[in-house]
């Protein structure tokens, strides 16, 4: 399987479910705020994890793992596991670890991290708004990340790598 197959992959495994959330979105009531509101950041959540971590909204050849590969190669020193099974890897097989694996590893390294202490900040001040907020849009990306992680464990394809 090419790099480009494997970042085909999880973008189509992204749309799916921002398809399937859209729809769950769509069959709610108006009346149901709560519910809509859930839904509403959840579905934003995916999408968030489609244009922020694969980049849907990149034109022509998809330049993504072109484009994030210096990022993640001046992180990698953060994640031990993660450095070291890189730097064994000819040059094909950097790019299909980046198409596999850079958008997860971006989000968490870039976003959810900082998700994290914003939440633990609003539970401890007792913000019930932010803590609902947050707890949907991490749980999203978290979601996001296990159906990510459920395709490379599938596929053979650098499974695990962000296990402890």
């Amino acid at each position: 399987m090419t790099y480009l197959e494997i970042d085909k992959a999880m973008v189509e495994i992204t749309h799916q479910k921002c398809a399937e959330c859209k729809s769950r979105l769509d069959a709610v009531a108006k009346e149901n705020v709560t519910e809509r509101k859930a839904l509403q950041l959840e579905y934003g959540m995916y999408t968030f994890c489609g244009n922020c971590g694969l980049l849907f909204n990149t034109t022509g050849e998809r330049k993504i793992i072109h484009i994030r590969r210096g990022f993640i190669e001046n992180q990698l020193n953060k994640y031990p596991r993660l450095n070291s099974v890189y730097q064994t890897l000819n040059e094909e097989e950097k790019l299909r670890f980046m198409a596999a694996l850079q958008a997860e590893f971006y989000l968490r390294d870039q976003w959810l991290v900082k998700q994290y202490e914003e939440l633990n900040a609003a539970e401890r001040s007792g913000d019930n708004k932010k803590v609902f907020e947050l707890r949907i849009k991490v749980g999203a990306a978290k979601n996001m990340f296990d159906l990510w992680e459920a395709w490379r464990v599938e596929n053979g394809v650098y499974p695990h790598m962000f296990e402890e």
